[in-house]
């Protein structure tokens, strides 16, 4: 068993492999916690922008404000997911 042991620590006697998977998955969180953190600033900054469209109070600037931030929430949605995707492969 001893043999088996040295032979096993002198083919990878720091455990590069197990060092790569941590990192990996650890750079997948990271990559996951950073579009949930952009998902959510811009949803934020889209209901910013439609409630000062409210507070002009003109009926055309907050339909403009609402579209764009319906489709700045679509986008980013999109983005999120593509890379998501991207960094489950």
């Amino acid at each position: 068993m001893t043999t088996t042991q040295t032979a096993k620590n002198a083919a990878d006697p720091f455990n590069v492999q197990g060092a790569v998977e941590r990192w990996n998955d650890a750079a997948r969180k990271a990559g996951n916690d950073y579009l949930d953190l952009y998902e959510k600033t811009v949803g934020q900054f889209a209901d910013l922008e439609v409630r000062t469209a409210k507070a002009i109070k003109l009926p055309f600037v907050v339909e403009v404000a609402e579209a764009h931030a319906s489709t700045a929430r679509e986008v980013a949605g999109t983005y999120a997911t593509s890379v998501r995707d991207l960094l489950k492969a």
